[in-house]
């Protein structure tokens, strides 16, 4: 019985014994399957989740830039505001007003005043100035001339502003368009004159980049002269130039007007670096054609319209009604006989007819003329200085003493700024805005009259012919601004730089707009001649003598 009963029990066991291990590697076998299929799935979860993490962000940060250039745009808009009032007020002698008005009533910041004696460039001194300004009034009792009627680097204008907004930082660059050489010069019909013009543009060009290492010798200067008139004659085009742009070039036109000067880079032998300033090796700039070339310089009206902003507009090819941009032209008519009046190209269509929807433009028509194509010797670049006169009218070595002159500390100002008593809050405002540590204030002619003071330029010294000369193509005073305005996001606000010329880290915004200043029965009024646009770099004023800089030192600011 034992046995019969172990038997069956035993072939019981036989029987179900693989049963149970097919289903348990059976089940083994599910179980890999579904852990592939889970990590699968997880993989590809993975994968959404990170997508979608990376959209966002780039969504978000994409958001974030547009929000910043909005914020940079506004900024520059609200700093641009403060420069187009201290432009306006230099012109009436109020120096300060635009800092006082706008930015907490600083005071006191007048121009300064000189002597004014007699020399052989009286004639140029009996120039008008601004209008109404009352440049060139003599003040009771002390005999002294106001020196509004001038300009120069020590006029708040061209003073470089910085003013912090949350955080970014908003810097402004000013260079008067009356500082450089005016390229239509070379279109003057008079075949003598644009001879002239013509060596003076080669010279600057030569003495542009002098002693650097991209510096240009006259053979290359006068191919690029010698391209820029192939540019702007339409006789001399060619299929192997460019397509000029548009409003650049009249059907009945013998030559195409620079509409601006960027179009410049459109001919082969202008490349970027050559229009452009370079910074290069030892904080030197090396300066392009936009420091010592412009065409601004003589501003003039289109004719009288049908007495609609639209009209004219389609009359000048604009597309716009903007009296900034529609009604408003930088070119003459420059078959006028320049003999006539040497500072401008064109006549001057002023006829006083008010136009309707003028608006913040009326009285425009009415007021003072441009100063035209002189060369402002207050602000003019150092290649300009020694290229406007040929070394048989102006020696190199006399050239270089006006240049010194205009370096020298002004000693009298000094003096008079150090005992100057201020209002601790306008000094406070004043170092937030300029910096703690100023510059020394240097000389300036506040009127062609003071030329004589320099040696190599007294009566004595120059002959009648060139006396002459010098009153032809240079003065003291501008009217055509270009302005700069940068805006910068500070990652970290506690940067500061470490050479001269360091940008701050970060994205930045720079913008440009040139404008003539225009005195009025109605005041000084500002005329957009190119309206604000995006540059690509930074401009800084460079200095006549890079190489004796000191030693940089940062700005501190309060």
């Amino acid at each position: 019985m034992t046995s019969a009963l172990r038997y069956p029990c035993s072939t019981i066991v036989m029987r179900t014994s693989p049963r149970i291990s097919l289903k348990t590697t059976a089940r083994r076998g599910d179980r890999g399957v579904v852990l592939i299929l889970t990590l699968f799935v997880l993989f590809l979860v993975i994968a959404l989740i990170a997508q979608l993490s990376l959209g966002a962000e780039v969504a978000h940060q994409a958001t974030m830039n547009r929000s910043n250039r909005l914020r940079m745009n506004l900024a520059i808009r609200s700093a641009s505001e403060e420069i187009l009032t201290m432009i306006k007020d230099d012109a009436t002698g109020d120096a300060s007003g635009g800092l006082g008005s706008a930015l907490g009533g600083m005071e006191g910041m007048t121009g300064a005043l000189g002597d004014s004696g007699s020399n052989g460039f009286g004639d140029a001194a009996a120039e008008s100035g601004y209008g109404d300004s009352g440049s060139g009034e003599e003040e009771e009792g002390d005999g002294e001339e106001d020196a509004s009627n001038s300009d120069s680097f020590e006029d708040t204008w061209a003073r470089p502003l910085r003013v912090m907004m949350d955080d970014i930082e908003v810097t402004t660059f000013v260079q008067d368009e009356n500082s450089k050489f005016n390229l239509h010069l070379l279109l003057v019909e008079d075949e003598q004159q644009a001879t002239e013009n013509y060596e003076r543009a080669v010279r600057i060009l030569d003495y542009m980049r002098e002693d650097m290492d991209d510096d240009l010798g006259e053979t290359d200067a006068r191919v690029i002269i010698d391209d820029i008139l192939r540019w702007m004659q339409v006789g001399g085009r060619n299929l192997d130039l460019p397509q000029v742009p548009r409003h650049s070039l009249e059907d009945e036109d013998e030559y195409a007007m620079l509409s601006s000067l960027e179009e410049l880079m459109l001919l082969d032998s202008i490349t970027p670096a050559l229009y452009y300033d370079q910074l290069g090796d030892f904080e030197i700039i090396a300066p392009g054609l936009e420091t010592v070339f412009t065409i601004w310089t003589t501003p003039t009206f289109d004719g009288p319209g049908t007495g609609s902003l639209a009209d004219d507009a389609a009359t000048t090819g604009s597309d716009s009604a903007d009296p900034n941009t529609s009604d408003f032209s930088n070119t003459g008519d420059t078959s006028a006989d320049p003999s006539a009046d040497p500072n401008a190209i064109g006549d001057q269509q002023n006829d006083g007819e008010m136009r309707e929807g003028e608006g913040g433009m009326e009285g425009v028509l009415e007021g003072d003329p441009p100063l035209g194509t002189k060369v402002n010797l207050n602000t003019a670049p150092r290649a300009v200085l020694e290229g406007m006169f040929s070394p048989q009218e102006l020696s190199p070595a006399k050239v270089e003493r006006l240049i010194e002159w205009l370096d020298e500390v002004d000693e009298e100002a000094l003096e008079e700024q150090e005992n100057a008593e201020e209002d601790s809050e306008n000094r406070e405002l004043r170092q937030s805005l300029y910096g703690e540590l100023e510059p020394e204030p240097k000389k300036f002619l506040k009127t062609l009259e003071e030329l004589a003071e320099v040696d190599g330029f007294g009566a004595d010294e120059l002959d009648e012919e060139t006396q002459a000369r010098v009153e032809e193509l240079v003065g003291v005073q501008s009217d055509v601004f270009s302005i700069y305005v940068y805006a910068s996001r500070k990652i970290n606000p506690e940067w500061q730089p470490e050479h001269r010329y360091q940008e701050p880290p970060g994205h930045s915004l720079r913008m440009r707009a040139v404008v003539w200043r225009r005195t009025t029965a109605d005041g000084v009024k500002l005329v957009f001649l190119e309206p604000w646009h995006e540059v690509p770099f930074t401009r800084w004023r460079i200095p006549p003598f890079q190489r004796d800089l000191p030693v940089f030192v940062p700005p501190r600011y309060y």
